[in-house]
């Protein structure tokens, strides 16, 4: 019976298990990591090929996988998958906008009619539910109409006023009650000894 635990390989036998072991758990984590990066979808050939003339040629294909996902896509690029949607869907009939548009601008005693005349009692439109439809109709189209106006910042200032803070020329007790809309007149000279203060 031998003694050796190695099985009588010694010490460069012993070196080349760890060796062997080591590069197979290097390898299992670049294969794990290459299922990472698959999962989050391959960049464009364009962003992929900046990336590796960026890098050089000898660069790895993981990292300029990572180097053309730093970089990401330009603005404005359209997502292909988001083109292929909107075309399938809009082959079904017209834009879902003019579908809101049309109801939007159909008289509300013409929709209690129309659900009058389709739907079961329980479910019929009253004339505020057709209001009601009308204006989510009207919201959903707005911003595509008109943009948000900007909102007016008025900066000007007019008249004396004291920046006041707290324990240099208020008290912290005065400053408490004016954070919670108190009027304090305050004198300026009883904060940390007043006049005798360096």
């Amino acid at each position: 019976m031998s003694t050796d635990p190695l099985n009588n390989s010694g010490e460069k036998g012993a070196a080349a298990g760890l060796v062997a072991e080591t590069k197979a758990l290097v390898d299992g984590a670049r294969k794990h990591e290459a299922q990472q990066l698959d999962l989050l979808g391959v960049p464009d050939p364009e962003v992929m090929a900046e990336a590796r003339e960026a890098l050089g040629p000898k660069a790895g294909e993981l990292a300029v996988v990572a180097e053309a996902r730093k970089r990401g896509r330009k603005p404005g690029t359209r997502n292909r998958r988001t083109e292929d949607f909107r075309k399938y869907i809009l082959g079904f009939g017209q834009h879902p906008a003019v579908t809101m548009m049309q109801i939007q601008t159909t008289p509300p005693e013409v929709l209690v009619e129309r659900s009058a005349a389709m739907d079961p009692p329980k479910r019929r439109l009253s004339y505020g539910d057709a209001q009601a439809l009308r204006v989510r109709c009207a919201e959903g189209l707005l911003p595509f109409v008109e943009s948000k106006m900007p909102v007016a910042v008025d900066l000007s200032v007019e008249g004396d006023f004291n920046l006041l803070i707290p324990g240099i020329n208020v008290s912290p007790e005065d400053a408490s009650a004016m954070s919670e809309g108190t009027f304090i007149l305050a004198d300026y000279d009883e904060v940390d000894g007043g006049d005798d203060a360096p």
